[in-house]
């Protein structure tokens, strides 16, 4: 079972995160959760919190690549880690025993991750 931002990152390719700074419709805010598929985030200098869809008016930070690619491994839905050959790296699966092993382990991922801000939101930058 994953976590709403965790669906939210690997289905919408946003690296949204609990306590992460974005900007809302213009203004500073922070993300402070997540239910439904949506973002719950505070307003900075509001009171309320204000719920809104992932990729809907929403600028988030640019995010560096990590050092080794990334994939969502097919067997345990979990962002890990791949090889140099692109497939994902030995791991363990906490289902039925502690101490397997993903089935997931030497497969190639069932998506890779993306740290991007959604394509819609980007800032344009000033020439």
């Amino acid at each position: 079972m994953t976590s709403t931002m965790e669906w939210i990152r690997r289905t919408y390719d946003v690296p949204a995160r609990h306590g992460m700074r974005i900007e809302y419709d213009g203004k500073p805010a922070t993300i402070v959760g997540a239910g439904g598929g949506y973002l719950r985030f505070r307003i900075d200098g509001e009171k309320r919190r204000t719920v809104g869809h992932p990729c809907y008016r929403i600028v988030y930070p640019a995010v560096p690549e990590p050092a080794r690619p990334r994939g969502w491994c097919q067997c345990c839905l979990k962002d890990r880690a791949m090889t140099k050959d692109c497939v994902m790296g030995n791991h363990r699966w906490y289902g039925r025993n502690w101490s397997e092993q993903c089935p997931g382990s030497g497969k190639f991922p069932w998506k890779p991750v993306r740290n991007l801000t959604h394509p819609g939101e980007q800032r344009q930058v000033a020439a």
